[in-house]
């Protein structure tokens, strides 16, 4: 049986990032950007970001026949991710993201083909123990994660989850359910007061509190807060000129999660997090410039 430190579900994303935009498109009117990068993105972003912290990442996956996969799969095979649970299937799995990047902010159009679900192959990996910790991208709503955590829960394996953009609220049927079986909940600001409806992230936090036992809220350059049992702690953002901050919590996500598996407290973990998110604006995607861990080093 095949294992790893940090299991990772999840699909890959090609990232065409359009920068140095005179403005915002309108309609009937035609703009000229000064740079186009093609990058990979997606679960990529954290899965590439633990790899060049030396983490043993596993990534539980699935890549088609077109070309955005096969731009991908080159990708993965000049980082070295192991490709263990990476399945190939004979079919398109185009997954594209156009994202109009501003120095601050970034705005995205998105097409996705519907590949085969992930859920089943990670509750039988989960089953088998085959990772020390697992990692979801995204707040998945599902009745397979909830039994994916209480399977963790029942292994002694911690689960974290990021959030990102998902027109959910805590009403949302099992969302709460999903929340109360991770150890790390990782929204950032805007994504933990849309699903508590609330209008800062510390009334956000009161809520979410409640139902995970680490709470963890990214705040871009307010940098990043961490709620625990009574305790609060903030971190400072790194100081630096973004050029573009697509995925730059997906990387945030891998220095925090590289420092906690270190055993680190848990004031380092955000300060990690902070780093390696801060570092991978400097370049454009999140998987590109994501730190290795010397030059995360250099900065603590």
């Amino acid at each position: 049986m095949t294992y790893c430190d940090i299991l990772i579900p999840g699909y890959y994303f090609c990232d065409l990032i359009f920068t140095e935009i005179p403005g915002f498109p309108t309609l009937g009117h035609e703009l000229y950007t000064g740079s186009l990068n093609i990058v990979p993105g997606g679960c990529l972003n954290t899965v590439a970001a633990l790899r060049r912290l030396n983490v043993d990442v596993g990534w539980v996956t699935v890549l088609g026949s077109d070309m955005f996969s096969a731009f991908a799969a080159t990708w993965i095979t000049r980082e070295n991710i192991r490709p263990d649970w990476i399945e190939h299937i004979d079919q398109p799995i185009q997954r594209v993201t156009v994202a109009l990047s501003y120095p601050q902010d970034r705005a995205f159009v998105t097409y996705m083909d519907a590949p085969p679900d992930l859920l089943a192959r990670t509750l039988a990996l989960v089953q088998t123990r085959a990772c020390q910790h697992l990692h979801f991208t995204n707040l998945s709503v599902d009745p397979l994660v909830v039994d994916i955590m209480n399977v963790c829960r029942d292994a002694g394996i911690p689960v974290s989850m990021d959030c990102q953009h998902r027109p959910f609220t805590l009403a949302t049927p099992l969302l709460i359910d999903v929340l109360r079986g991770a150890n790390i909940f990782m929204p950032n600001a805007d994504e933990a007061q849309r699903l508590t409806e609330t209008d800062n992230i510390h009334a956000a936090a009161e809520i979410l509190r409640q139902f995970v036992p680490l709470l963890i809220i990214k705040d871009g350059a307010n940098g990043s807060h961490a709620w625990r049992d009574g305790e609060y702690i903030h971190a400072p953002a790194l100081s630096v000129s973004p050029i573009d901050t697509t995925g730059a919590g997906d990387v945030f996500n891998a220095g925090f999660l590289a420092a906690w598996r270190r055993g680190l407290d848990l004031a380092d973990c955000l300060k990690w997090g902070n780093i390696a998110g801060g570092l991978s604006t400097l370049g454009y995607g999140g998987a590109e410039p994501a730190p290795t861990l010397e030059l995360l080093q250099t900065h603590l």
